[in-house]
């Protein structure tokens, strides 16, 4: 997985919880450990709607808490902070995501009769 998929598979999990907004800034970056592949990114995302400031500061403090299911990984580490920039709502995210290995393969067994 690139790390434009890593960040918009991040995003798609968000969705659900998050609600309307409109990106203001995205960098995501590779990362690796000694077990793991993955990447680092950081979101600002502005949040549409006359409820925007509720929904920053509720999802500020209960992001990190969400079970966020994310196709081809898992999201491994994620803070989120709200405040208010220029007037709008903005939810700041950074966050780790995992990939998940491929399985190997099943092949069965064949042995022989006789």
């Amino acid at each position: 997985m690139t790390t434009d998929q890593s960040q918009a598979a991040l995003l798609r999990a968000l969705g659900p919880h998050v609600g309307r907004y409109h990106m203001l800034s995205a960098q995501s970056r590779d990362w690796a450990s000694a077990l793991f592949v993955g990447a680092r990114h950081r979101l600002a995302l502005a949040l549409d709607g006359a409820d925007g400031v509720a929904r920053a500061h509720r999802l500020g403090a209960m992001l990190d808490e969400c079970d966020l299911t994310m196709r081809g990984g898992f999201v491994a580490d994620l803070q989120a902070v709200a405040r208010i920039e220029k007037g709008l709502p903005v939810l700041g995210i950074e966050a780790l995501t995992i990939e998940e290995p491929e399985a190997e393969p099943v092949r069965p067994v064949r042995r022989r009769v006789g």
